[in-house]
């Protein structure tokens, strides 16, 4: 290497790194290694890992706390535009169930028993007056006709919706400051919120934030979204649903034992009184299929607190009820065979059961999903994404879940009632189907890129001429 020298009396000096010191080893400059440089993969969400660069300037985004405010904040603005959406489609916003529901509102709410039927009346009608086909008559017609039910319905159809006051009373802090439009806000409320326990089961399950907005987008796409928008209980059963399965995957996943325990019991408490047959049938499925699962899988802790939070609510539930004679199977199985008690009670309930299930399934849901391959499809491809890319102690819950929507549809036997009955069932199918655009269930982008072992001598070679 040559060197030029402002001054003569410096050209005899050294010049330091400049060729082999004289008796040793020429040491190269110090350098960061390979392995302590990280390759930066552009991520859809930020990396909880802060560079160097950001230590002296954080961002808003950087704490963990503030992305999920950011992600609670999208998922409430995507599920409010995609409620409205579903609300605003051609189908009529109610069915004469919705009265029984909004009189019972109204009556929690501190109305009296003839202003809380016209009231109700009002509501119900007003919903039916604007959807198609619309009801004969005219909208006074509907609201004298709605409003004498109380009085000539039979009294053991009335106590099946006295029974479940869970939707009621969650509509009754909206209907206390906005009257009876505050019926359909708190039905609103409880679609929105749908929506946000989506995403957070979209997480705890292992999907990506952007994958998680993806299934809430599902969601309300599919059936569950339609029938979340109608004045019905089906809104807040299938919160209940949504949020007891976040619990159990909480508990399963070993995250969050505790608090996922609690939301686990809470949550099927409040499907037991919002719907007692999804509730039942839910707390069932997760008992039995942790207890069948228990020799598979190592955790078998976790697994055992599932099946123990379920059956104790299971078992609180049957105690409740039989304590407090409250209708149960045999009296919905009347219900059905004997078109709302118009007619005297059958004498084999179960009998008739069996048969009605057999025909619905061969005589009307098979020839529905052959006639329309996009369902048959559309449960398939969820099932490959459960199965391929979330973990199996997160997906089994799902798929459980989506079981109880079959199981609820064969104890009611109706065909014109079978989609709102089995709307349980297109849960894991938002789920599975945002899983197909996630990674492997292994794979994180936000994680780190482990560097490969390099020999140390790579790093630091002799660099001596010659040598």
């Amino acid at each position: 290497m040559t060197q030029s020298y402002s001054r003569p009396e410096d050209a005899g000096r050294r010049i330091p790194g400049d060729g082999p010191e004289p008796g040793g080893t020429h040491q190269p400059p110090p350098r960061m290694p390979r392995t302590w440089r990280r390759r930066w993969l552009p991520a859809l969400w930020p990396s909880r890992q802060v560079r160097f660069a950001d230590v002296a300037a954080p961002g808003p985004l950087d704490r963990p706390g503030a992305r999920m405010a950011l992600l609670l904040l999208v998922a409430v603005l995507l599920g409010s535009g995609l409620w409205l959406l579903r609300w605003s489609g051609s189908a009529a916003t109610a069915t004469p169930d919705t009265f029984w529901y909004a009189r019972d509102a109204l009556r929690y709410a501190g109305w009296s028993a003839p202003a809380a039927d016209r009231g109700a009346a009002e509501i119900t009608c007003d919903a039916l007056m604007r959807g198609t086909p619309r009801p004969a008559g005219s909208r006074a017609d509907c609201v004298r006709y709605r409003a004498a039910l109380p009085g000539a319905a039979p009294a053991r159809f009335q106590r099946i919706f006295t029974s479940r006051p869970g939707y009621p009373l969650l509509t009754v802090p909206f209907i206390r400051v906005m009257g009876l439009s505050g019926f359909a806000a708190g039905t609103a409320a409880l679609g929105v919120a749908c929506g946000v326990a989506a995403v957070l089961l979209a997480l705890a399950v292992g999907l990506r934030p952007v994958q998680a907005l993806a299934a809430e987008a599902l969601f309300y796409l599919l059936p569950t979204g339609f029938w979340a928008s109608r004045l019905l209980a089906e809104a807040p059963m299938l919160l209940c649903v949504t949020a007891a399965l976040a619990g159990a995957v909480l508990v399963l996943r070993g995250r969050a034992v505790i608090a996922g325990s609690a939301l686990l019991a809470c949550a099927l408490a409040v499907l037991c009184v919002v719907k007692p047959a999804n509730g039942v049938a839910l707390a069932a499925a997760l008992a039995a299929g942790a207890v069948l699962l228990l020799p598979v899988f190592a955790s078998r802790r976790t697994f055992l607190a599932v099946a123990g939070v379920a059956a104790l609510v299971l078992a609180g539930n049957l105690w409740i009820s039989s304590a407090l004679h409250l209708p149960g199977v045999h009296e919905t199985l009347q219900d059905t065979f004997t078109r709302h008690f118009r007619h005297p009670d059958v004498p084999d309930p179960w009998h008739r059961l069996s048969d009605a299930a057999g025909d619905l399934w061969s005589g009307d849901i098979g020839p529905a999903m052959l006639e329309n391959p996009l369902i048959p499809a559309a449960f398939l491809f969820a099932a490959a994404g459960l199965v391929a890319r979330v973990r199996w102690d997160a997906a089994w819950p799902l798929a459980a879940a989506g079981l109880t929507g079959a199981a609820v549809a064969s104890m009611h036997p109706l065909v014109d009632e079978m989609p709102r009955l089995a709307v349980a069932a297109w849960i894991p199918v938002a789920f599975g189907l945002a899983a197909l655009m996630a990674p492997a269930a292994t794979e994180r982008l936000d994680e780190p890129v482990a560097a490969r072992p390099r020999r140390v001598e790579a790093e630091t070679a002799d660099l001596t001429p010659g040598r």
